[in-house]
């Protein structure tokens, strides 16, 4: 069938769109198409959550690839000084530009890129990345580019907008959802298990020393029903825990995992409530950070024979994990190394806190504080 014929067509290319919209990424790449117009190669740098740098997520026109996953922290080059100061700035003349840093001059010449515009992309006060683009031929950037741009970074602002409040409103759907199985599992599975140990303990006391062999069967499986039940607890609170909070426990679990795996050395992760503390994706990914670079420590120097990790809520809000090990502990006038002091500075860029603590006895603790 001829497709302008087809009466559906505008309806499954408006579906199309729709979709398209509520996928952040998809609403960006679309902004960023509708801004290489304007030029010969196109990005969009966005911070990652909380995270100070910028990642060139999306580039269009380019020819080395040099620009692809570039980190730009704020306030260098042009897009960094866009991002820091929230205002739209351009270069007619990328290399003799006195207003900008250079830090980024064998990228931009790599790509023969001669002016650069960039714009942010703000929503409510917040800048949520920048948009740019370069012109690989001289001349300049006049009212109707930057005046393009902006439209196009508003419209990316507004799509992204709309795209994480679907993004939260799929979250919290998937959420209630598990959280009323585990209910009903906690009611059906969970009382059963519950009946079938009472059961079993009570047909063991009768047994006594009648038939001690029956006994002893009767005590197995009413450790079996025991360990089921606990496997349903453990399953339950996974099925209660928001979205957030269950990716940093499935991190820490295996990053627990990759060091025993490693080491052989076990490690226990233990989550000390039910429904832990969420933290944003970028605040997970420094907390997950901070602790590998702990157990990375003890690999090195501690000489544990057992680790575990716990994970918790802070009284004041926020989240505590701590790594504690039973090895020979902190050197007298330890110095923390490059690694210590750069998770430390991440943690501290947040509002949280890093604290290394060795017991008289042997071991050391890794605490570390991050507020949400």
């Amino acid at each position: 069938m001829n497709r302008d014929m087809d009466p559906l067509g505008p309806v499954a290319r408006e579906h199309a769109e729709l979709v398209e919209l509520l996928d952040r990424r998809a609403a960006l790449r679309a902004a960023l198409d509708l801004l290489a117009a304007d030029g010969d190669v196109a990005w969009i740098a966005e911070a990652p959550g909380d995270a100070g740098d910028l990642v060139l997520g999306q580039v269009r026109g380019d020819r080395t690839g040099l620009l692809r996953g570039l980190t730009v922290p704020t306030g260098l080059g042009l897009t960094g000084k866009v991002h820091d100061s929230g205002a739209p700035a351009w270069v007619d003349d990328y290399f003799g530009a006195t207003d900008i840093t250079h830090t980024f001059d064998r990228h931009i010449e790599a790509e023969a890129v001669r002016r650069l515009l960039a714009v942010p992309v703000h929503r409510h006060g917040r800048v949520l990345g920048v948009l740019a683009v370069g012109a690989r031929e001289d001349g300049a950037f006049g009212d109707r580019a930057v005046t393009h741009a902006r439209e196009v970074a508003d419209e990316a602002a507004l799509a992204v907008a709309v795209a994480e409040r679907a993004r939260l409103a799929r979250e919290v759907a998937v959420h209630e959802e598990r959280r009323r199985l585990a209910a009903e599992l906690h009611d059906s599975v969970g009382a059963l298990l519950f009946a079938i140990g009472s059961g079993v303990a009570g047909l063991a006391s009768s047994a006594g020393s009648a038939d001690p062999e029956l006994a002893d069967r009767l005590e197995r499986l009413r450790d079996q029903a025991a360990e089921a039940s606990s496997a349903l607890r453990d399953s339950l609170r996974t099925l209660r825990a928001s979205p957030a909070a269950l990716a940093l426990s499935v991190a820490l679990r295996g990053d627990c995992t990759a060091f025993t795996e490693r080491t052989g050395v076990p490690a226990e992760l233990v989550v000390l409530d039910d429904d832990p503390a969420e933290l944003s994706p970028a605040r997970t990914q420094v907390l997950v950070a901070a602790v590998r670079e702990a157990l990375l420590n003890v690999e090195k120097h501690a000489d544990a024979t057992a680790v575990v990790v716990t994970a918790g809520r802070r009284r004041a809000g926020g989240i505590v994990v701590a790594v504690t090990d039973d090895g020979t502990g902190l050197a007298p006038g330890h110095t923390p190394g490059l690694g210590l002091s750069h998770t430390a500075d991440a943690v501290g860029r947040l509002g949280g806190a890093v604290h290394v603590a060795t017991d008289p006895d042997g071991g050391t603790t890794w605490r570390i504080e991050l507020p949400c």
